[in-house]
């Protein structure tokens, strides 16, 4: 009997034909950091309206600037302006309406990092749903007596990721297992993927999918990625579960 069904995780920070990397990612408190950020230029900006427009009381007409027309309607070709005419728009009024047109695409951005924060929490509060909380406190790869084998992945001589073969729990479905693993993988990414968080996990590994079966009775997490760095992590964190533990190895979840 076989059943599996793979997470997708983001991509690697080096992608395969990317000769640059990618920007880290933003977990909630950067998004939120962000949109203050914004908020702030907002304010500024709506500030430095209100002092344009207090600059000149006076009547509209007297802060009109066209520059000089007489030298436009000279110089022609062929009884064609040679220079554009700009029209005779009022400079107070064209520099406050910079000034609101800035302050609303700012308050934009502050909405749309908000959102993304937002986001970030739902996808976690759904994909934790279910999951107790002492589950929730440690990776289910902290279980470490109970992982059977761990089997490098290979292709041809690239090691591509990871095979963890886990004994036989009760209780311990593949439903299960995918759900803890996006559950932490959603954790990771609303507290912006800290490299401190859960390292005992392979699957928390950028540029990586986690693939969960059952082959004969056992749960296997297939752990993959194109990257050779991600690969070789994840491989290594494996193999860090089945090595002989010490005090200064165990890692605590933020």
């Amino acid at each position: 009997m076989q059943t599996a069904a793979k997470l997708v995780l983001p991509l690697a920070a080096a992608g395969v034909g990317c000769s640059r990397p990618s920007p880290p990612p933003r977990g909630y408190a950067a998004h939120m950091a962000v949109a203050e950020e914004h908020s702030r230029r907002a304010e500024a900006h709506r500030q430095a309206k209100r002092a344009v427009e207090a600059e000149h009381p006076g009547p509209p007409e007297d802060n009109y600037q066209c520059g000089d027309i007489d030298l436009y309607n000279q110089l022609t070709s062929a009884g064609k302006p040679m220079l554009p005419v700009r029209p005779c728009w009022n400079p107070v009024e064209e520099r406050a309406e910079r000034e609101r047109v800035a302050a609303v695409r700012e308050e934009q951005r502050a909405r749309e990092e908000r959102r993304a924060a937002a986001r970030l929490v739902e996808a976690e509060l759904a994909a934790c749903r279910g999951i107790s909380p002492e589950e929730i406190e440690h990776s289910p790869f902290a279980h470490r007596q109970e992982i059977a084998e761990v089997i490098p992945h290979r292709e041809g001589d690239a090691v591509r990721g990871v095979r963890i073969v886990w004994r036989p729990v009760p209780g311990l479905t593949v439903a299960w297992m995918e759900q803890a693993i996006a559950c932490h993988r959603a954790r990771f990414e609303r507290l912006g993927e800290p490299p401190t968080y859960l390292t005992d996990d392979p699957t928390l590994v950028r540029g990586v999918t986690a693939t969960v079966s059952l082959h004969s009775g056992r749960i296997e997490v297939l752990v993959e990625a194109r990257d050779d760095v991600a690969a070789s992590v994840a491989l290594a964190r494996a193999q860090d579960l089945v090595r002989p533990r010490t005090a200064a190895g165990d890692s605590a979840a933020p």
